[in-house]
């Protein structure tokens, strides 16, 4: 086991400390799930030597000084007593081992029951620990995290791999004491029946160490490459499905069939190799398991025939003796589980160890109040250090102002408003909230003074009014109308089968796109921001829906700081004042007439973009 197995699964045993107690008692139910079993053979050898064979009157094999014998003739000797003088005999006997037997089978079926019962109780609470921490881990990590790695990826280690380390709960962590308990016990009572035939019996144990020992790192390895495939086989199929309109719309079914062909494929054969290797350990291990058997079959025999040993002691040697291999082969399993969980294992603290690159600082402090003025101070920022997005940016917004940015494709625009609920931090300079550098604020505090309605409307697949209610899960269905009325919404959610508890699918899918960006609107409603962000918010709305909207816009907005990033010209015309942003800086602050009338980028812009508009015309004088 590497270094880096060790420190992951110390890390994962801190989880499975609470549950000690039901992995006791679940060890405990398992050692009497596979030791009681022996008293059918022990019986037996009883039976036959010390029964049926003098009531035949045949000569008794076993002597008074057998361990086993004096135990079985101790247990009769009381239980006897019980019964009538009549029926003391050795079919009384007999009959009472019988009962005996029922018995102990019965308690073997509970200890079954709760042995499965508890291990899984156990494992299954652990999991439910660890999956809930990654996933509290995953909501704290910045953007960046999400953009190196695919949604699919990320949901297949919280679930899959997540699973495979139950394994080590359910079976290592108890099937390792357990089985180990059960081959002492058993080699002690076979050592008790018989020195010689235990001693030939053992030659085989070394054997199965080195089978273990040197398939184990092959195991680790290739289980290791089965979970990395299946992360990025996962990542590529959520991402196929959720864009599948585009699959369709450019014919790509068959491009798209034959690289999910390819990627599955390699799983395939990873999957097989590690299977393989599997199949092979395992194999090995049941051919020893068998030539040990038929070893002692023949030792056995050969010990029978020369007087040295009893019918009933043969008998019984060879059936604990498959009793004992049992454990002994689930052992050899473990080894492969054990290998699989701790692969699984160590790519889940892999996540648990990604920090943030966006922190909140022990001596955050919460303002009283906010005004919502902001200030970017020679910000540098790019989503690689090498390349720098925005350059030494200055802007300033003065509280309940409306400032729309401008500027080409690429200019920046974008990246400038995931600094301000702190998505990402710049590299160099401040974003200042009335006149306090956003670093030294509460990030939750900070984010609750910023709603945003993107371009790319994001819904959950719950019911309507749980999507409004989304930013105030406290708010009453009153609040939750009131918002959908001045959204425009109310009236399309009414008309849904059920209302405000229509369920609106995955990603808003049963939605067109202006009553999803209409949600949208109505969620920002009702979490009255003090910044409100609008990023193409309308883009998505045909002529219609638009006219109905702007006046809800316009309300929206109404004593909130507000920045707006919109091609629109009645979103444009409406703000304060333009920014105009070029290649990562702001080149340009004023309002609309006056940028026209200085003919710069703004003016070049608008006369490209919006020329034989009637606004152009009005506007233009025309």
């Amino acid at each position: 086991m590497g270094s880096s197995n060790r420190r992951a699964l110390v890390r994962f045993l801190a989880y499975v400390r609470p549950y000690l107690r039901l992995i006791g008692l679940a060890t405990l139910c398992g050692m009497a799930k596979f030791i009681l079993p022996s008293s059918m053979a022990l019986t037996l050898k009883f039976i036959t030597d010390r029964l049926v064979r003098p009531a035949a009157g045949g000569a008794t094999d076993g002597t008074s000084s057998d361990v086993i014998v004096r135990a079985f003739e101790a247990y009769l000797g009381w239980a006897t007593k019980l019964l009538p003088a009549e029926s003391r005999t050795s079919w009384g006997s007999f009959n009472v081992l019988v009962v005996t037997l029922l018995v102990i089978y019965a308690v073997w079926a509970v200890a079954l029951y709760y042995r499965s019962y508890l291990a899984n109780l156990a494992g299954h609470r652990t999991i439910l620990d660890l999956r809930t921490d990654l996933f509290q881990h995953l909501s704290r990590l910045s953007h960046s995290f999400f953009q190196a790695h695919q949604s699919g990826a990320i949901v297949s280690r919280l679930m899959a791999d997540v699973a495979l380390a139950q394994n080590f709960v359910g079976n290592a962590m108890i099937n390792i004491w357990m089985d180990l308990v059960t081959c002492i016990f058993y080699i002690y009572v076979l050592f008790a029946m018989d020195t010689h035939l235990a001693i030939a019996a053992m030659i085989v144990f070394p054997f199965y160490v080195v089978a273990m020992r040197g398939f184990g790192p092959r195991t680790t390895q290739t289980s290791r490459d089965v979970q990395e495939a299946t992360e990025i086989l996962s990542g590529e199929v959520q991402e196929r499905v959720a864009n599948i309109h585009v699959i369709k719309i450019f014919r790509a079914e068959k491009r798209e069939v034959r690289s999910f062909f390819a990627r599955a494929r390699n799983l395939f054969d990873l999957t097989m190799r590690n299977v393989r290797v599997s199949a092979l350990s395992n194999s090995l291990v049941q051919w020893l398991t068998q030539m040990a058997t038929l070893g002692m079959i023949w030792y056995g025999s050969y010990r029978l025939v020369h007087g040295k040993t009893s019918m009933g002691t043969v008998i019984a040697f060879i059936l604990l003796l498959r009793e004992l291999y049992f454990p002994v082969n689930r052992i050899s399993e473990l080894n492969s589980v054990l290998h699989n969980s701790l692969a699984a294992i160590e790519r889940v603290f892999e996540f648990l160890d990604t920090q943030p690159d966006v922190k909140e600082r022990p001596d955050a402090v919460r303002p009283e109040t906010v005004e919502g003025g902001l200030r970017f101070e020679n910000v540098t920022f790019g989503y690689q250090p090498s390349r720098p997005v925005l350059h030494d940016l200055e802007l300033t917004i003065r509280p309940g102002e409306v400032i729309a940015l401008v500027g080409p494709s690429g200019a920046g625009k974008s990246s400038l408003i995931q600094l301000v609920p702190r998505f990402y931090d710049p590299e160099g300079g401040r974003v200042l909230l009335d006149g306090r550098d956003i670093r030294t604020l509460p990030l939750r505090h900070l984010r609750a003074q910023v709603a945003m309605v993107s371009q790319e409307t994001l819904l959950f697949s719950g019911t309507a009014k749980d999507n409004i209610r989304y930013g105030r899960p406290d708010a009453s269905d009153v609040e939750v109308r009131a918002a959908a009325e001045a959204a425009h919404a109310h009236e399309f959610i009414t008309a849904l089968p059920q209302g405000y508890e229509s369920l609106l699918g995955e990603r808003g899918c049963r939605l067109s796109g202006g009553q999803k960006q209409r949600i949208a609107i109505a969620r920002a409603f009702l979490a009255d921001p003090r910044i409100l962000i609008l990023d193409e918010a309308t883009s998505a709305l045909d002529s219609e829906s638009e006219a109905l909207i702007q006046d809800s816009l316009a309300q929206l907005m109404r004593g909130r700081t507000s920045i707006v990033i919109a091609h629109r010209l009645s979103t444009i015309l409406g703000s304060d004042r333009i920014a105009v942003m070029d290649r990562g800086r702001v080149v340009e602050v004023a309002p609309h007439e006056e940028l026209l009338a200085r003919g710069g980028l703004y003016a070049r812009l608008y006369h490209t973009q919006f020329r034989g508009s009637s606004l152009y015309v009005a506007s233009s004088g025309r």
